[in-house]
C-alpha cells in the first residue's frame, strides 16, 4: 500500500519496552525501516515481567540472542500451589521433552538482560532509528500517512515525523491509546502486589525453596519464583492502600518478606508497588495506527503471559506490516486481521490467568478451605500435575483456513540433523511462507508446490522422520525426535502451510489439496481475498 508523500519511517513505533524494540527487530532485519521512540533515557527501572514461554524463545531466536541469552534464562521450576495450610492443592509443570517447539515450554529470566540484548540487536539494523529521552506530544494519520510530534530532551522544539504506520506500544497508561479515545473491555481483576527481586546469599538460599510457589493463604497471598542464579522473585498481595503504586523504599521492603529473607542475607534489587489489571483493548486498529503490549492489553502475572502476549503481537503484526509495505497487492483485510486473531486469544489467554489468580487471591478463609478440599480431591490424594503448555489456545479467527485440521496452531519446530550436529529448524531452514511436505509425496509433487508458492517468495521443506538418510538436498532435512512428523500424522495429513510467524494457516492430505489452498492463501492475501476465517 505504497504513498507518493514523503515519509520518515515506514513504521513508527512509540514505546520501546519488550513489544516495541521486538517489533523493531522483526520489521528493521527485514528491511523494513522503523522509528522508534520512548520518554526514558534507558530500560524501565522497577520490575516487570520474570517468565516467558516457548513462543518468546522462539521470537528471540529470530532476533538472533538466544544463545546471549542463554545466561540469564533458567527453565521454569515446577509450581506448588499450598493451600490454606501450607498443603500442595495444585501443581503446575513444563511437559517433558522433546519439546514442541524445540525449547523448553517456560523459563524464568532477567528481563533487563533480556531487554538490553533486543536493544542490542536492533542497535545492529541499519533499518531502525531510535529516539530515546522523546517526548511524543501528539499523534495523527490521514489516508496515506501516519504521524508522531516530538519533543527531544534538552528542546523545546516539536518535530514531526511521518511514517506509513504507526504502533502504539506505550504501555498500560497508553498515550497512544488514550488519544485515539479507544476505550477498555473490564475483566474484573484489580488487586494490589508488591514484587521485589532480590540476589540472595547462600546461608538464604539454602533454607528457600527449590521450587516456584503460590502462596495461596487468605491472610496474605503471595508468589515466590526462582530465577537464574541467586536473583528470586516475590509477589505479595497488599491491602488497599498500604502501600502507593510506584517503587518501594528497601527499608519499607524487609517487613513483607521476612517470612522468607532477612537484611543481611540478602540484597534488594529491586521493588515496586503495582495494580495488577485485567483489561483488553476494544480497539487494536484505528486507521493506520495500531497497538500491542500493555497499550493493548493488561494481564495480572499468574501464568507469566503479560510480556508474551505482547510478544505474539509484535510478531503476529510485524509479518503483516512487511506484507502490507512490501507488495501492493496486499489487501486492507490483511492488517484488520491482527485484531481478530490476538484480541479473542488474549482474552481466552487473560481469562484463564484471572482464574487461577482468583484461586491464588481468596482472601475468604471458608472459600479458602473450601478450595482447598476441592482441588486435593478426595482422602488427600495426590495432587495430580497439569502442563502448562496446556493452557494457551490456537488462533480461533482470522488468516487461518480453520476447515483444516490443525490450522490455528502454531507449527511444532524440531531439531533436525545438520553436518556439525543437530540445529533448530527455523535455524536450519529459514522462515517466511513455508510448506511443510512429508513423504511419500512424490518429487513432482513436490515442484508443483515450490512453483505455487513463489507468489508468497515461500519454500517448500520435505522433513523425513528420525533415522532416514539425510537427503542430499538443502531443501530436505531428518528430524531428531519426530516431533514435526508425528504432529501432522495425528492429524492425518502430509503438508502444512505455514505463515511466516509460525502460525498454521492449513493442512493438507494430498498435494492437490494443498495447492488448492495456497491459491487460497494468495487470494486471501490479496486485494480482493475475501474468504479470511472460513
Amino acid at each position: 500500500m505504497p504513498t507518493d508523500r514523503k515519509i520518515d519511517a515506514d513504521v513508527l513505533i512509540v514505546g520501546m519496552g519488550p513489544t516495541g524494540v521486538a517489533l523493531a527487530g522483526l520489521l528493521g532485519q527485514n528491511g523494513v525501516t522503523a522509528a522508534v521512540f520512548d520518554k526514558l533515557p534507558g530500560l524501565y527501572p522497577l520490575p516487570r515481567a520474570a517468565g516467558m514461554d516457548h513462543e518468546v524463545m522462539r521470537i528471540a531466536q529470530e532476533l538472533r540472542v538466544s544463545r546471549a541469552l542463554a545466561p540469564h534464562v533458567v527453565p521454569y521450576r515446577a509450581s506448588q500451589y499450598r493451600g490454606v495450610d501450607g498443603q500442595v492443592i495444585k501443581r503446575l509443570a513444563s511437559p517433558p521433552p522433546p519439546y514442541r517447539l524445540g525449547w523448553d515450554p517456560m523459563f524464568a529470566f532477567d528481563q533487563p538482560a533480556f531487554e538490553t540484548l533486543l536493544r542490542e540487536r536492533v542497535a545492529t539494523l541499519p533499518s531502525v532509528d531510535v529516539s530515546l529521552e522523546c517526548a511524543v506530544t501528539d499523534i495523527g494519520q490521514d489516508d496515506d500517512i501516519a504521524w508522531v510530534d516530538v519533543c527531544r530532551a534538552g528542546t523545546d522544539t516539536v518535530e514531526r515525523i511521518t511514517g506509513r504506520y504507526l504502533v502504539g506500544c506505550d504501555g498500560g497508561s497508553s498515550f497512544v491509546r488514550r488519544t485515539l479515545g479507544i476505550t477498555l473491555t473490564d475483566l474484573g481483576f484489580h488487586e494490589n502486589f508488591l514484587v521485589v527481586d532480590a540476589l540472595v546469599g547462600d546461608e538464604a538460599l539454602a533454607h528457600l525453596p527449590d521450587t516456584q510457589v503460590q502462596y495461596c493463604e487468605p491472610v496474605r497471598p503471595a508468589t515466590f519464583v526462582v530465577l537464574a542464579g541467586r536473583h528470586r522473585r516475590w509477589e505479595i498481595m497488599l491491602e488497599p492502600g498500604e502501600l502507593p503504586t510506584g517503587p518501594v523504599a528497601d527499608a519499607d521492603v524487609w517487613r513483607f518478606v521476612e517470612r522468607w529473607i532477612k537484611p543481611g542475607e540478602a540484597e534488594i534489587w529491586r521493588s515496586a508497588a503495582y495494580m495488577f489489571h485485567g483489561l483488553v483493548a476494544d480497539t487494536w486498529r484505528h486507521g493506520r495506527i495500531f497497538l500491542a503490549g500493555d497499550a493493548a492489553h493488561m494481564t495480572p502475572p499468574f501464568m507469566a503471559q503479560g510480556m508474551a502476549q505482547g510478544m505474539r503481537d509484535a510478531q503476529n503484526l510485524a509479518w503483516k506490516l512487511r506484507q502490507a509495505i512490501g507488495d501492493p497487492r496486499t489487501g486492507d483485510h490483511v492488517l484488520d486481521s491482527y485484531e481478530s486473531e490476538r484480541r479473542p486469544h488474549v482474552m481466552s489467554t487473560t481469562g484463564r490467568t484471572i482464574e487461577l489468580g482468583r484461586l491464588i487471591c481468596e482472601r475468604d478463609e471458608a472459600a479458602a478451605r473450601a478450595r482447598d478440599a476441592a482441588l486435593r480431591g478426595p482422602h488427600d490424594s495426590d495432587v495430580p500435575v497439569t502442563y502448562r503448555s496446556t493452557f494457551l489456545p490456537p488462533l480461533t479467527d482470522g488468516l487461518v483456513a480453520l476447515h483444516t485440521p490443525g490450522a490455528g496452531q502454531i507449527l511444532p519446530q524440531p531439531f533436525v540433523a545438520g553436518p556439525d550436529g543437530p540445529v533448530l529448524l527455523d535455524d536450519a531452514a529459514g522462515r517466511g511462507f513455508r510448506l511443510i511436505v512429508t513423504p511419500p509425496m512424490s518429487e513432482s509433487d513436490v515442484e508443483v508446490l515450490r512453483t505455487s508458492l513463489t507468489r508468497l517468495d515461500g519454500q517448500v521443506l520435505r522433513i523425513h522422520p528420525a533415522g532416514s538418510a539425510l537427503p542430499d538436498d538443502p531443501r530436505a532435512f531428518v528430524e531428531i525426535d519426530n516431533v514435526l512428523t508425528s504432529w501432522l500424522a495425528e492429524l492425518g495429513s502430509a503438508v502444512a502451510i505455514v505463515r511466516p510467524d509460525h502460525y498454521v494457516y492449513a493442512t493438507a492430505s494430498t498435494a492437490e489439496e494443498a495447492r488448492t489452498l495456497v491459491d487460497r492463501l494468495v487470494a486471501d492475501l490479496e486485494v480482493a481475498g475475501t474468504s479470511i476465517g472460513g
